[in-house]
């Protein structure tokens, strides 16, 4: 059994965003094992077989009073309260580290100085922001942050410690009864909970590191650059790009959460969208519902991978802001209705462009 695995959680609808963070995540990490809890049903969406992922169901993770729970909380309230219990999950297996990450996350580098991180200390955050932020929306973007939380849910790395193991049954405990969206009055789904954790549990450690979790509420100060198939952030490999509240069918928007970002003032950035923007739609493709090659399964020879498809061009990404005000994102790929992700007639989209094809496109 390996030490370490690596888990996503996803509502049907959203398979495409864990199939591009499970290959993207793979293709730097072959020999760790990638789950994926579904916290719905698969209703012949997708075959499970044929992911590179390993399937989790919801009645595998033992949440005490199931039916009544999901009665209660819509999708993405389960997607989001799941994440605990599928940590705890891993560790009973027998793992003896185990890490979440939002399925709008796209893996471009190694992990390794993360993955010692979380090997030596019982439980690991990230926080949204590194420093004090600047200019003129700086105090109300902390503002932001302070009713989101200081933490973002979108990563949590926890041992087989003991410490690791209460803070999970506290977590669960929480969000079994308190996972919602009521910033009003101190909740915003798992993520304030979060805060806490630094002081009610020995051994966590918040790991400080700009080229790890790029996003919509850190962009402004993380400089990004695209040269060939190199997506560096403030001169250093990036590690990971996360897409919190981007949506496809509105690719000109960096995120739902905020109307201060769009294709046009991100600089660089925008091109890292448009080759994350080709994988999702590729990976909606019906023929991109095969085997991962790089995970070893029994049953037949998956089919050839298809010529890659080209990505759009930076050009064709509309320009006007239509993103809604929110708080800075934590998971949400469990909630509303994606267009993309739903079954389409086969032609309308292109085959999955190889990870490698698409970092090497050509800028805009």
């Amino acid at each position: 059994m390996p030490e370490l695995a690596v888990a996503t959680v996803v509502a049907k609808n959203y398979v495409s965003f864990a199939r591009v963070l499970a290959e993207s995540f793979l293709r730097q990490h072959p020999d760790i094992p990638f789950f994926a809890l579904l916290s719905d049903e698969v209703d012949g969406h997708f075959d499970p077989a044929a992911e590179p992922f390993r399937l989790v169901r919801q009645d595998e993770l033992g949440i005490a009073d199931l039916p009544r729970l999901r009665a209660r909380y819509d999708r993405r309230q389960m997607a989001v309260a799941s994440k605990p219990y599928l940590l705890s999950h891993l560790l009973d297996r027998g793992f003896g580290s185990a890490i979440f990450l939002d399925p709008d996350i796209w893996v471009l580098g190694r992990l390794d100085h993360l993955f010692s991180r979380v090997r030596e200390h019982a439980v690991v955050l990230m926080p949204h922001l590194l420093a004090p932020l600047s200019g003129e929306d700086g105090v109300e973007r902390e503002l932001n942050i302070l009713r989101s939380g200081v933490y973002n849910g979108g990563f949590v790395g926890v041992s087989a410690r003991p410490s690791a193991r209460a803070f999970l049954r506290w977590w669960q405990e929480r969000v079994h009864e308190h996972c919602r969206h009521d910033v009003a009055h101190g909740v915003y789904f798992d993520q304030r909970w979060l805060d806490l954790a630094v002081v009610f549990f020995k051994d966590v450690s918040i790991f400080r590191d700009a080229s790890y979790n790029v996003a919509h509420w850190n962009l402004p100060e993380r400089a990004v650059r695209v040269v060939d198939d190199a997506i560096t952030v403030d001169g250093r490999p990036c590690r990971f790009f996360h897409f919190s509240g981007f949506d496809p069918d509105r690719p000109h928007a960096v995120t739902r959460y905020s109307p201060r970002l769009d294709m046009s003032n991100v600089g660089p950035a925008a091109e890292v969208f448009r080759r994350y923007l080709a994988l999702l739609f590729a990976a909606t493709s019906p023929s991109s519902r095969r085997p991962a090659t790089r995970r070893p399964r029994a049953g037949p020879t998956p089919t050839a991978r298809p010529a890659r498809a080209t990505a759009p061009s930076a050009g064709s990404i509309d320009r006007e802001v239509t993103a809604r005000h929110g708080p800075a994102g934590g998971g949400d790929r469990g909630g509303q209705e994606l267009s993309l992700a739903r079954p389409r007639p086969r032609g309308l989209l292109p085959p999955l462009p190889s990870q490698d094809s698409v970092l090497r496109a050509p800028l805009g």
